[in-house]
């Protein structure tokens, strides 16, 4: 078992030590354990400025303190997910450059410098209205400098958004994403943390299954954990979904090299 992407006290959203979140996984069985806390400074251009920010040097060091501690039980892998903005993207090249981490996910918390977890970002707007340009920021987010390996919840929007995510409503620029990932060597994570959506995970079956026949390869689990409880959650359906559509291992990272673990 694996996870590759969770989040401890360090993030803004989570209040779990970061002891606890490692022994957590340990006592579950996972052999490899990505944390990965926000570097949201994307919310510095956004409505939503107050939500705080990590300081990425005392997180740096805890991790390097929990891989002599716990190198020996699990593999950690110290990582961020860099939440993308085109106000923002330079400031987290320029962090991430002074540190050595294990795994970066790119996500897509914010469309046009809005918070698209409130739900006043959805008030009269249509379905395309919605998704489109969430859509297109994904795909600009997969041209940042920064160097990132996996894409992180291709679909978050639709914890709030009042309409079903679907593949076969933007099918072309869902192809035009998933062929640039595959061009560009990216991986594509399923998260189980879908909160108020009528589905099982994020990015949906469809979406992932259109990945696989444009030859996308590179896959890995992710919880998106911010308690205990969650570390894992739903690994066994993941698993037997991915696995129904021909894939084989997950993709881990460490030091932006990804390990392939059998699922």
């Amino acid at each position: 078992m694996i996870d590759s992407h969770t989040h401890s006290e360090f993030s803004a959203d989570s209040r779990m030590p970061l002891d606890d979140l490692i022994r957590t996984a340990i006592s579950l069985g996972l052999q490899y354990l990505a944390v990965t806390d926000h570097l949201d400074r994307d919310f510095l251009f956004c409505d939503s400025k107050d939500i705080p920010q990590i300081d990425l040097a005392p997180y740096a060091a805890a991790m390097s303190a929990a891989k002599m501690k716990y190198g020996k039980k699990i593999k950690l892998a110290f990582g961020v997910e860099c939440g993308y903005s085109k106000d923002s993207e330079k400031m987290c090249f320029d962090e991430l450059a002074l540190y050595e981490t294990d795994v970066v996910i790119n996500s897509v918390h914010t469309v046009e410098n809005r918070d698209v977890y409130v739900e006043s970002y959805y008030d009269g707007k249509t379905k395309d209205e919605i998704f489109i340009p969430y859509i297109n920021a994904i795909g600009e987010s997969l041209e940042i400098e920064t160097p990132y390996d996996i894409v992180g919840h291709i679909g978050y929007i639709a914890r709030k958004a009042p309409f079903p995510f679907r593949y076969a409503d933007y099918d072309g620029l869902f192809d035009g994403i998933f062929k640039r990932m595959i061009q560009k060597g990216k991986c594509l994570e399923i998260n189980s943390h879908v909160k108020f959506a009528k589905a099982d995970f994020f990015p949906g079956k469809d979406l992932v299954k259109r990945y696989k026949e444009l030859g996308g390869e590179l896959l890995t689990f992710s919880s998106d954990a911010h308690q205990t409880y969650r570390i894992a959650d739903k690994y066994g359906l993941i698993a037997e979904t991915a696995k129904s559509l021909g894939f084989k291992y997950y993709a881990c990272y460490t030091k932006h090299k990804p390990e392939m673990f059998l699922i």
